[in-house]
This record gives structure tokens, C-alpha cells and sequence, in this order.
């Protein structure tokens, strides 16, 4: 028998009382016992109040016994080295994020990666000599949870590249026209915190309801627990973490640097080289190559860590997509729809009919906006069919993410709607009136800021779940304070939109904003309950477009603020959800987000202007580099053109549908395809077809049709090795190190990025190429499939 050592828990606020009145005998399973833990860093589940033969049914169930519901409100949060490390982190994350966004494949900052680097800066302060008022100010004591959770937060808030910094450089490589520092970062700020105010007001309801989860947040909870509840714990997985770390770092140098064969290994086109369908197939190592089938990866910045935490269920739904969207855009290329052998295979440019790069300069006349006759003279702009598929089949998806939650989760989302019932409205506008004749006096302002004045009460959802019983005792966000940052973020915006001369009227932005509204408050309820979103930009895209016709910039302007205040906004709920786990109060939450964008902005903006000023011909070319890539900005500013500049022309032309109708059509053919599931699950549940996601796999039927694809393969076998076998088979194995792993291979690809960025790849003005040579093909594709030249 191990040799075990006894470790009482963090010191915590008594819960009996709040058991015994929700009578939940399983509410604080790790707080109200201790843990008997190995030396190796094990924890026997029975000491620790864990069992493994009771179920998890129900989301308060799930809350309750997989998350410790103890809480020290003496905690001090707000610390000189909460905030050095909040900001310092901040800065990192922004830059990261940003250097992420310009890469081949898109990938985002591990918030993981955040919580293990804050904990071990965190951890190192706490060596800093107390002596004197100046060492108890540096150090005051003990590295708490709050002060973990309030760090991570504000860092993962700067980390969230800002959507506003793809218009911005859009706006230099492809207008000539940069706005100035100072009209840059406030138009950064304004659509950064807008969506805060959109949901700010109405947050209780996505945050405070148990049922909704927030399933990505829980592992972040958990995570933060298991390194606070038992010191001894967290030394054994940090051993583990930087060993992977320091071993993924080092790896990172040959497939980005000395060896990028190995982003890419393909049997196939190693055996014929000279082959355009091995390249359309199999080829993937380099951006827009090929769809990446059967090709193996090595490079774990494009395989990533999602697919350690995702369901089997959600991998599986990818997977069909996946295989399905290979065969529908091979099939598609090859019978030549919308003319696909004029254009490259793969290609987020824009091309005309004759399959040349489209000069949009020849369409534009005064103020970017297009000119009708020289459109006509010069002709239509056309997409690469994969391309056009890809946005056919994620709209799709969008519109069958809204009929999946219809049908599956009305029950669990139809209160939120119900202020806007006819009774509801009614009422509503009754107060108004009343308001109105008699002042708004104290009643007015008592009733307006009550949320903040007065204790927390029960909330409809909330009964018998001890975390919200025990933010009872903290102070809520006053409502005004949100709905400032919305005024405020609106009279920016606007502002911004007129100073640079976008071109975007007022109305259209207001209609941005209203747009936006509506589409956050479903997708939180999605998110919230489901855990995935779909970030609905093309859409807003297309809908900008009929409203204000004929100007790429004005589009990309309302696209900003009507797509991108989703991201914001569910990020800040899902912050509040976090914080709320870990019992950290809402007005630190809100200071940490609040913070943390602005900070992120600025560096945002500076990052994005170093790389735009010093890769330009790079992000301009149809295919980049495996190392640099300008497809999200050529995909934002495409879509300007085409829906924003011309979308009368290429939808509707001679009075008969134009080439590219039924784009626009996938959101209505998405309505229908939830339905066939879930009448069949209705009559038929032993065939299990509520497992079938059709927004998750419409959305991956267009999936392929941009950067780095040879990493597919590799993702699936892990994301199985991990969901499938170690969790259902291993599961102890599974819940000690899964995470960990995950956060060691996130946080070695960050740091060696961070620094290859710099150092070799050209961040810093230049460029230092490893000599050329077998496995560093730089005239052609790194996996040799036969290099189409973007053709």
C-alpha cells in the first residue's frame, strides 16, 4: 500500500447550512472532506469524496460533483502582483493572438496555457522576502485561487484577437488606407467592449440558471481547483507539464524551422510528385495546397490540443464532416461547378472569369465605393469553388445550429424570451409611461440600479445550487455600468466610422448593432447549454450588403460590429461563469475583462502593424507560406468586394439567378436539416440519432477550403485515443492527465512560436531561412506533392 499523506483543504466557508436547506448531501465533496494523496501525486477518489459508481445526470448533479462549492471570502484579490502579472500576461497574449492570426491555419491562445504560466509566476512571487512594508506589498502571502482566476481572465480577455485589427489591415494591403493610431485603437476599443454592453444588462439569465453549464469552462474550473485545494498535487503535475512543454518546445524548432517536411508527411505524393489530383487530395502542408487526406502531421501547432477536451460525440460529428467534405469538394472541382477548373482549388481571393487575381482598384471609384460601369467593363469577381462551398455550407450551419437548440433545448432557453411576450411588453411600456409623468425620480433610479443596492435573491434555475447561493454574499455589477459602455461604444464607433470615411451610415451601424443583439443573445443560449458557437460572420456579411450596397469598406465596417460583438460577448459570459465556479466576485471579474481588452487592443494593434509592414507581399499571395498567411484578411476582404461591392451582380444577373445564388440560400436550407434527426429520434430513440449534430457537420462540410489540412489526421487519432479509449478505459488516467497534457503541448507551441517569431520567422523586419535543403523545399511544397502555383 502507498504511503499517503494527509492535506487538509483551503480554508472554506461553512456549507452545512446551505446543504441542509437544499438538502444536497453531495455539494462540497472535496471541500468537506480530505484526500488521501500518494506521493506520486495520485488521489484515492473515496478519501476525496469522489465516487465512481454514482451518475451524472442533471447539470446541477454535474456542477456539484465535479467541482469543489467551497468559498474563502477573506481572499485578497486585489494585489500589486494581480495586476504586474494580469497586464504583463495581457501584453503576451495579445501579441501571441495576433502573431496566431496571420498564421496558415488560425489557432487561438490556450487559456490552459494562461492558467499554467499564471500559477507558476504567481507561485514564484510568493519567494519574495516579506521584509519590510515593501516585501508584504510584493508579497502578500500566499498565491490564492481569486488572484489566479482574476490574472487568467484579464490575460484571456487580451488574448482574444481583435476582429478589428483584420480591417484594419485590410484596409492598409488592399485600399492604401490607414487610419491613424489614435482612430485605430479607439475603434478597437469600441468593438472590443461592445459586446459587454449588448448582454451586460441581461447576463443573470445566461449566468445564473444551472442548467447552464458552460461545458468549456468546467475543465478550466476544475483545473484552477485541483492546483489550489492541494499544493502537494499541484508541484506533481507542474513536473509533468514542464517536461511536455520543455519537449514540445524544443520539437517546435524542426517543423517550423529546420525540417518543415514534417508539418506534412504524405506517403502518396513522396511516391508521385507529379500529380495535380495527389496535390488536390493528399497535399496540405503548405496553405491553400490540398485537403491533407491520410497525410501525417508533426507539427503540433496545427494539430492543436482542442481535441483532448472535446466529447467523442463532438469528434465524431467533425469526422463525418470531414470525410463528407472531401467528397463533396473533390466532386464539386472535378464536374466543374461554378466553372472550379478556371480558379485554384483552394484560394480566399478574389478572381475574374478568366481565372487572374482580381484587381478590385479597376471597380472602385471616389471613397472605395464600386463604380456600376466599370464593374461592367471589367467584369464580376468570382470565388474558387471551394470557396463559394464553404460559405454555402456554413450557412447552413448557422441556421441549423439555431433549429438544433429550437428542437432539442426550447425547454431550456424559452424563458429567456419571455419579457418579450405581448403581456411582458405591455407592462413594460406601462412603467415607461409611468416614469415618464411622474419624473424619474429616486423610485426610478432604485429600480435602475438595484442589482447592485440590494442582496442577491433566489433566481429562477438556481435552486439547490450552492455556487450561486454562495455568490450571494458578493456585490453585483451595477447594470448601468454596462449599459455605459454600450453608449459609449456606440458614440465611438460611429465616430470612427465617419472619421476614417468607411461610408457606413448611421442607421446601418445601429442596425449593426441591433443585428448583433439578436444574434448574441441566441448563440449565448447555444453556448451556454451546448458548448459550440459558430461565429456567424458571412452572414452579417451578406445582410450588410442588401442594406448598404456597392461599398466593400462600409461592409467590412458593419461586419465588425455585427459579428464581432458575439465573440465578445459570450467570452464575458462565459468569464462571469468561470468566476462564479471559483466564487471570484463580478466586479473584479468585470475590472479584469474591462482591463484586459483595452490592454489587449493596443497590443493587438501594434503587432498587427509590424507583421502587415513587414510581410506585406506574403499576405497578399494566394498561397503564403507554411509560416506566414494572409487568408483571414483576403477571406474578410473578398467577401467585402463580393457581397458588400457587387452582390446585385453575382447573386441576381439579367434578371435571372446569378452564379452564386444559392450561397446566400444555405440559410434556409439549414432550417430543414436538424428535422430528419430529431422526428426520427422522436419515433425511433433506440437509434440513438439525438447524437447527430447537423450544425457541427454542415459546418465541417465546408471546413477544408483554406490553410493547413495535413493535420486532420493526427487530430482524429489523438482526440480518439484520448475520448475514446483512455476515458472510457483509463479513466483515472484520463482525469489526472488529460488536461495537463493538453495545457504542456498548448504552452510549448505558444513560447517556441513566441520566440521563433522573432528569431527567425521575420516578426522582427528579418526574415533568417534554414538552408535549403531535402526537407526544407522552398521552391515548391514542403511534402513535394507537385506545386500548382496556386492553380
Amino acid at each position: 500500500m502507498d504511503e499517503t499523506v494527509e492535506c487538509k483543504p483551503a480554508p472554506a466557508a461553512d456549507l452545512r447550512e446551505l446543504n441542509e436547506k437544499y438538502n444536497i448531501r453531495h455539494a462540497a465533496p472535496i471541500a468537506t472532506k480530505t484526500a488521501a494523496i500518494a506521493k506520486d501525486g495520485s488521489v484515492d477518489a473515496e478519501s476525496a469524496g469522489i465516487t465512481t459508481d454514482t451518475t451524472v445526470d442533471t447539470p446541477l448533479q454535474l456542477v456539484t460533483k465535479t467541482l469543489d462549492t467551497s468559498d474563502d471570502p477573506t481572499e485578497n484579490i486585489y494585489t500589486f502582483r494581480a495586476f504586474v502579472l494580469g497586464l504583463g500576461l495581457s501584453a503576451f497574449g495579445a501579441v501571441l493572438g495576433e502573431i496566431f492570426y496571420f498564421k496558415p491555419q488560425t489557432i487561438n491562445v490556450s487559456i490552459v496555457f494562461l492558467i499554467m504560466i499564471a500559477y507558476c509566476l504567481g507561485e514564484a512571487t510568493v519567494l519574495i522576502p516579506r521584509w519590510g512594508p515593501v516585501g508584504r506589498f510584493l508579497n502578500p502571502g500566499p498565491f490564492t485561487q481569486k488572484e489566479h482566476v482574476f490574472i487568467v481572465i484579464m490575460a484571456s480577455s487580451a488574448a482574444t484577437c481583435a476582429l478589428g485589427t483584420e480591417q484594419l489591415a485590410a484596409q492598409s494591403l488592399y485600399y492604401g488606407n490607414q487610419p491613424n493610431a489614435a482612430s485605430a485603437i479607439f475603434m478597437l476599443f469600441s468593438s472590443q467592449c461592445i459586446g459587454y454592453g449588448l448582454l451586460g444588462g441581461i447576463r443573470n439569465a445566461f449566468i445564473y440558471p444551472t442548467k447552464f453549464v458552460w461545458p468549456s469552462q468546467l475543465p478550466n474550473a476544475a483545473l484552477f481547483q485541483s492546483m489550489h485545494l492541494n499544493k502537494e498535487l499541484a508541484r506533481k503535475r507542474l513536473r509533468i507539464f514542464w517536461c511536455i512543454c520543455v519537449a514540445v518546445m524544443v520539437w517546435e524548432i524542426v517543423p517550423q524551422w529546420m525540417f518543415p517536411l514534417t508539418t506534412g508527411i504524405s506517403i502518396f505524393c513522396l511516391a508521385n510528385q507529379d500529380s495535380a489530383f495527389f496535390t488536390r487530395l493528399f497535399g496540405g502542408a503548405n496553405g491553400n495546397e490540398g485537403m491533407g487526406f491520410l497525410g501525417w502531421c508533426m507539427d503540433w501547432q496545427y494539430i492543436g490540443e482542442k481535441e483532448f477536451t472535446l466529447p467523442l460525440s463532438t469528434l465524431v460529428n467533425q469526422l463525418i464532416g470531414y470525410i463528407g467534405c472531401i467528397a463533396l469538394t473533390l466532386g464539386a472541382y472535378y464536374s466543374n461547378l461554378w466553372d472550379a477548373k478556371r480558379f485554384p482549388f483552394m484560394a480566399q481571393s478574389l478572381f475574374t472569369s478568366n481565372g487572374t487575381v482580381y484587381d478590385q482598384t479597376q471597380i472602385l471609384g471616389p471613397d472605395n465605393q464600386v463604380d456600376p460601369a466599370a464593374l461592367q467593363a471589367y467584369g464580376f469577381p468570382r470565388f474558387a469553388t471551394s470557396k463559394a462551398l464553404s460559405l454555402l455550407m456554413k450557412n447552413m450551419g448557422i441556421t441549423a445550429a439555431v433549429v438544433h437548440v429550437l428542437l432539442w433545448n426550447w425547454h431550456d432557453i424559452k424563458f429567456i424570451f419571455a419579457p418579450f411576450r405581448p403581456s411582458a411588453l405591455k407592462q413594460n411600456v406601462q412603467k415607461v409611461r409611468t416614469w415618464w409623468h411622474h419624473g424619474f425620480n429616486s423610485s426610478f433610479w432604485k429600480n435602475f440600479t438595484s442589482d447592485a443596492d440590494t442582496p442577491r435573491k433566489e433566481y429562477p434555475g438556481t435552486e439547490g445550487d450552492p455556487h450561486y447561493a454562495a455568490m450571494r454574499a458578493y456585490k453585483e455589477v451595477p447594470s448601468f455600468w454596462y449599459i455605459s459602455i454600450l453608449a459609449v461604444s456606440i458614440l465611438i464607433g460611429l465616430i470612427c466610422c465617419y472619421q476614417q470615411k468607411t461610408g457606413l451610415p448611421w442607421w446601418a451601424f445601429l442596425l449593426a448593432v441591433l443585428l448583433a443583439w439578436i444574434l448574441t443573445t441566441f448563440f449565448a443560449c447555444m453556448y451556454g447549454i451546448v458548448g459550440f458557437y459558430y461565429q456567424p460572420t458571412s452572414a452579417v456579411q451578406m445582410i450588410g450588403a442588401y442594406m448598404v450596397p456597392r461599398r466593400p469598406v462600409a461592409n467590412m465596417m458593419f461586419t465588425l460590429y455585427g459579428s464581432n460583438a458575439l465573440v465578445q460577448a459570450i467570452q464575458m459570459l462565459g468569464d462571469l461563469k468561470l468566476a462564479q465556479y471559483a466564487k471570484l466576485p463580478p466586479r473584479a471579474t468585470f475590472l479584469a475583462q474591462i482591463l484586459g481588452t483595452c490592454a489587449g487592443s493596443v497590443f493587438n494593434w501594434v503587432m498587427m502593424n509590424s507583421i502587415v509592414d513587414n510581410r506585406r507581399d506574403i499576405l497578399l499571395s494566394v498561397q503564403g507560406t507554411n509560416i506566414w498567411s494572409g487568408q483571414n484578411v483576403q477571406t474578410y476582404n473578398s467577401q467585402a468586394v463580393a457581397w458588400g461591392g457587387t452582390a446585385n451582380e453575382i447573386l441576381y444577373h439579367s434578371g435571372r439567378h446569378g452564379t452564386y445564388w444559392m450561397v446566400p440560400m444555405g440559410l434556409f436550407f439549414g432550417i430543414f436539416a436538424p428535422m430528419p434527426f430529431w422526428i426520427g429520434h422522436k419515433y425511433f430513440p433506440q437509434l440513438r440519432l439525438n447524437s447527430i449534430n447537423t450544425f457541427l457537420i454542415c459546418t465541417w462540410l465546408g471546413w477544408l477550403s483554406v490553410g493547413i489540412n495535413s493535420s486532420l489526421l493526427a487530430y482524429f487519432v489523438f482526440g480518439f485515443f484520448a475520448q475514446g479509449y483512455l476515458r472510457r478505459y483509463k479513466p483515472t488516467l484520463f482525469a489526472k492527465w488529460n488536461n495537463i497534457c493538453a495545457a504542456a503541448i498548448a504552452g510549448g507551441c505558444s513560447l517556441i512560436i513566441f520566440i521563433l517569431t522573432f528569431a527567425v520567422a521575420g516578426g522582427s523586419g528579418k526574415a533568417r531561412d534554414f538552408p535549403q535543403w531535402w526537407g526544407n523545399n522552398m521552391d515548391g511544397n514542403v511534402d513535394r506533392c507537385k506545386y500548382l502555383n496556386g492553380t
